[in-house]
């Protein structure tokens, strides 16, 4: 027989043998899933299946409308903001690709006008510097 120590100790053993080969394969199976989901067949499939979803139920319950034409007013307001949304975007590329980030183009504008030294720079002794330019004056 069996010290009841002994015993436990096994069963406590095979569970956690258990309780690993579960967690290994439910990552296992996570891995295995995230990459047949981001496929790019599997992503373009679930494209061409929403459009035709979309297709199917917009016919479904499109109700014959008279054609709406638009004015020359509202065509010009369309490309306004087509237009400015595009500056926009152009905008923050810009910003991003010059400065990091607009947090970080305020503080360098702010910076030129105080008239003090750039924050970009990393100068160590930034606090220095202004410390002394505020006892200057």
């Amino acid at each position: 027989m069996i010290p009841p120590d002994q015993e436990i100790y096994e069963v406590e053993k095979r569970i956690a043998e258990r309780r690993h080969r579960v967690e290994a394969f439910a990552k296992q199976s996570g891995r295995s899933a995230m990459r047949a989901l981001t496929s790019p067949w599997a992503l373009a499939g679930a494209a061409v299946i929403g459009f035709l979803a979309a297709g199917g139920i917009q016919r479904r319950h499109a109700k014959p409308e008279p054609q709406h034409r638009m004015s020359a007013s509202d065509k010009k307001a369309a490309k306004a903001s087509a237009f400015s949304g595009l500056a926009m975007t152009a905008a923050t590329w810009l910003i991003k690709s010059q400065f990091g980030s607009p947090v970080a183009m305020a503080q360098y504008f702010l910076a030129k006008l105080k008239k003090e030294p750039d924050p970009r720079a990393g100068s160590p002794s930034l606090r220095s510097d202004r410390a002394a330019a505020t006892t200057r004056r």
